[in-house]
């Protein structure tokens, strides 16, 4: 019965915690009593909820908070004091406190630019319903499992459907890229034409059920989502392209055509997606036109594949990616040789990982690493590093200035707790003000570098919650790591000494503090410049290497009219102008990311099984196009437009794998192409068709006129020929002659390879950009270190003067233990450096040697630097007068 007539003890709590001291006796007497005759009126549980109620009301009373009205008002005045003393102390070191303004604003600036492309990079894909249990069938191919490749065969997933009950959703797509469209009236005239390139897909009328955009801006804004992409030649627009085509007009049941051949009905209009997904969807149609593309026999080809054609799916309940993969197998098996399934693996990706694995890519053809980003965070916590050892540095060293301050505090009555929150009070008042700074340095950067950080803004930072939390974070962090230690050091001091001028900051336990810090910040500058120095020479490489062909001043266009007559009469007129060099057309180009790809099999003449073939580049060619492009003929001869029938030229690297002996034992071999037999008619030379991160594929040239999609034109501009942009311009107008229906456009064919190379490009400038905020950052330090050294020790300078100490022993005196601090960073760095760089490019087939000066180079310019701004600080106080200094002793 005792044990009944207890109280609850949290809300006892409560009162005793936070009553007056002198009412709580009172207020616990009377609410029992109360609680006791509710318990006799009502019972035990009315009553304990009563007793709750009426503890919790005394929270409304004004008298309940009197308890802390003095303690507050002694702890506001407290906290005001130390807040105007924090001011007046940095109003009294201006220099120093801009010194470790600029450093902290630059540091937290940076991270924020970073942490703001960590957030945009993760979040791709990720707003779906059940994004976590989305997957895309990707294929794996060869024996070893080397090849890495997104197109799924046309039958897979019909088949998959059928035969594997469990499997309701899955949906897939084609992405056909750039496209000709024509806006038509109601009479099925053009009246407006584009050229598109890029954004056009075929998709499946489920795909917006998978892919729901759910936690986006995402909706439809025309036309009904359960019906839009059902029927055939159906299309959707987005919000961007509508207005574009319609202006403000809604489209829905308009007409536009493509490639000037395909009537699509309008059936609905959405939102633009959002840039941070890896759909660059701008015309989605109907996955059902695909029969009239591809026809019944490629629907039910097993064996062909298209890179472009892929597939996403959710798993069922209870069933696990092991379990899918299997049944994936078993239909791929049940309809298909088993050389052709042992070789080819359909396997599931997560959508999660499709953005950070750059072997199969994505429809936008840009990925970046895990260990991208990881870098990144560590470059991010690396800043905020240096900018606090910057201030703690000058924060001891400053404390020598404020000797008398600190010894007066103590004798006062100040305690060490009172010094330590003061001296915090001052951090936090500067890290606040740089954190502040830093948000609007930080959104003037993304505005500006948008494009170099692969990022697209929606928003503004300091509207972002992540954002600013993030910096909250970054401010409290940094006061703690950044004031703590100086705080603590500075509280210590014994008053006697300290109003004395007689202690020292310089050590710790015999050790350096300051030097190690030092050495600490300039060993992560060195890692960063000799990164940044060695990603740079591999672009270059990269840039400079010779690819095996020709590149520069060759400009090329898609055809979509394959008319062999206009296509002679542009080639003719092409010829006749004097800035034109040479005319080729083919299938696709040598290399570059914007060209077409087509692979086939192929295999010696007694070839009997998948393993005696090999997989090649397909590539219809004329006979100008070894000429214009330089490609080298090793053996044999050139093609005519007369080997229509089955002379084909094939690279050394094919001749290698086929064990066809020497590039001349090649010439006049008998080979097995599909159902057709080839002969070689000549060797060519390796080229790089691919970017010289990866290696040299087999590859088949041969004469197919049918496939001659590619104008390739090579300029020779001259002072008599006019200039580059003029050339363009007659080539369009010949263009726009021969092709009236279709837009010239055109792309400079080095461009296009150097798009190879654009997310390592942007890395390497980044790196720039962050190696020269490092050492600002780092350079800054020394400039506010060797100030208070010079400062310091004015008057032993001018004593060494007068005693006849050269300028040059007195620049020695102050740089030399610098410069031993920056070559031990350096021997620190080396290594750590070595290993990073050497990891990232391993992933290059073909990459730069590294070599001694790759390192030494980068350090000694880091060293100079740093001489420069200790010598630019010194050699004032190295040239002043002794007698200024030495008059007031």
């Amino acid at each position: 019965m005792e044990n009944d007539l207890k109280t609850p003890e949290w809300v006892d709590s409560i009162i005793d915690n936070l009553a007056p001291c002198n009412l709580v006796e009172e207020i616990r007497g009377d609410l029992y009593e109360l609680f006791l005759a509710d318990v006799h009126t009502h019972g035990i549980r009315y009553a304990r909820r009563r007793y709750i109620l009426n503890r919790l009301a005394f929270l409304s009373k004004s008298f309940f908070w009197k308890k802390s009205t003095a303690a507050n008002t002694n702890s506001f005045i407290m906290l005001k004091s130390y807040f105007k003393m924090a001011s007046r102390s940095l109003s009294a070191y201006k220099g120093t406190a801009i010194v470790n303004v600029l450093g902290l604003v630059i540091g937290i600036a940076s991270a924020l630019v970073i942490l703001t492309v960590i957030k945009f990079e993760l979040s791709f894909d990720k707003f779906h319903t059940n994004a976590d249990e989305i997957y895309r069938l990707v294929r794996v191919s060869g024996d070893d499992m080397s090849e890495f490749r997104t197109g799924i065969s046309y039958p897979v997933p019909t088949a998959l459907k059928e035969e594997i009950p469990s499997l309701h959703n899955i949906v897939s797509l084609e992405y056909m890229g750039g496209v000709n469209v024509d806006v038509l009236d109601r009479s099925g005239n053009s009246i407006q034409k584009f050229r598109e390139e890029a954004g056009c897909a075929l998709v499946e009328e489920n795909f917006f059920q998978i892919f729901d955009f759910k936690d986006t801006d995402f909706k439809w804004i025309a036309g009904n989502p359960q019906k839009a992409l059902v029927e055939p030649f159906n299309v959707i627009l987005t919000q961007t392209l509508s207005k574009k085509y319609f202006g403000d007009e809604n489209p829905v049941g308009q007409t536009l055509r493509f490639q000037k051949k395909y009537d699509c009905k309008i059936t609905g209009v959405i939102t633009d997606l959002p840039p941070n997904t890896d759909f660059p969807f701008t015309i989605l149609i109907s996955y059902s036109t695909l029969k009239a593309l591809a026809g019944d026999n490629g629907l039910n080809d097993w064996f062909s594949v298209n890179d472009s054609h892929q597939t996403y799916l959710t798993l069922p309940a209870g069933t696990t990616q092991k379990e899918m993969e299997a049944g994936i197998a078993r239909v791929h098996a049940a309809h298909t040789p088993a050389e052709l399934h042992k070789s080819r693996h359909y396997l599931l990706q997560k959508l999660e990982d499709v953005h950070y694995d750059s072997r199969f890519g994505t429809l936008t053809r840009r990925t970046i690493s895990k260990q991208t980003i990881t870098a990144l965070g560590i470059i991010a916590v690396f800043l905020l590093l240096t900018g606090s050892i910057n201030y703690i540095n000058l924060s001891t060293a400053q404390s020598s200035l404020r000797a008398k301050e600190i010894g007066l505090r103590k004798v006062m009555g100040s305690n060490r707790q009172n010094l330590i929150l003061q001296f915090l009070t001052e951090t936090f008042l500067l890290v606040l003000m740089a954190g502040v700074i830093a948000l609007g340095l930080s959104e003037i950067i993304l505005i500006n570098l948008q494009s170099l950080l692969n990022l697209r803004m929606t928003g503004y930072n300091f509207t972002d919650p992540f954002i600013l939390v993030s910096l909250i974070t970054v401010v409290v962090v940094l006061t703690l790591f950044s004031g703590f230690y100086p705080s603590l050091t500075i509280s210590r001091f014994n008053p006697i000494t300290a109003i004395q001028n007689k202690f020292s900051t310089e050590s710790v336990g015999g050790i350096s503090l300051r030097k190690i810090l030092v050495v600490v910040q300039f060993t992560i500058t060195q890692m960063l410049v000799v990164g940044t120095f060695i990603v740079v020479s591999q672009m270059r490489y990269f840039r400079d290497v010779d690819m095996g062909f020709s590149k520069d001043a060759i400009i090329t266009a898609r055809i979509s009219d394959l008319d062999p007559g206009k296509r002679q009469i542009l080639e003719d007129q092409l010829r006749a102008q004097s800035f034109v060099s040479d005319v080729s057309f083919s299938f696709t180009l040598p290399s570059g990311v914007r060209r077409n790809r087509s692979f086939q099999d192929i295999g010696r003449s007694d070839a009997s099984s998948m393993e005696d073939y090999r997989v090649f580049e397909y590539a219809a060619i004329d006979p100008n196009y070894l000429r214009l492009y330089d490609i080298s003929l090793l053996a044999g001869r050139n093609l005519t437009m007369a080997d229509t029938t089955g002379n084909i030229l094939i690279n050394k690297t094919l001749v290698k794998n086929l064990e066809l002996g020497s590039p001349q034992d090649a010439v006049g071999a008998e080979l097995k192409m599909g159902s057709q037999r080839v002969t070689v008619v000549g060797v060519v030379n390796d080229f790089y068709s691919n970017s010289l991160k990866e290696g040299v594929d087999n590859l088949v040239m041969l004469v197919r006129e049918e496939n001659f999609s590619t104008l390739n034109v090579k300029l020779n501009v001259t002072e008599e020929t006019g200039s580059l942009q003029e050339s363009v311009t007659k080539i369009e107008k010949i263009w726009s002659a021969t092709y009236p229906d279709f837009i010239f456009s055109y792309q400079f064919f080095d461009e296009n390879i150097q798009a190879f190379y654009a997310q390592e490009d942007k890395y390497a400038r980044l790196f720039q950009l962050f190696s020269f905020i490092f050492l600002l950052i780092g350079s800054l330090g020394l400039y506010g270190l060797i100030t208070f050294v010079v400062n310091r020790k004015g008057k032993e300078v001018a004593i060494r003067k007068v005693l006849g100490a050269t300028l040059a022993s007195i620049l020695m005196m102050f740089s030399k233990e610098y410069v031993r601090l920056i070559i031990l960073s350096f021997l620190l760095a080396v290594p750590v450096t070595y290993y990073v760089v050497n990891d990232w490019l391993s992933n290059f087939k073909n990459h730069i040697a590294l070599k001694w000066w790759f390192f030494v180079i980068p350090g000694l310019l880091v060293l100079l630097i740093a001489v420069l701004v200790v010598t630019t600080k010194s050699l004032r106080a190295a040239r002043a007068n002794p007698v200024d200094m030495l008059k007031y002793e």
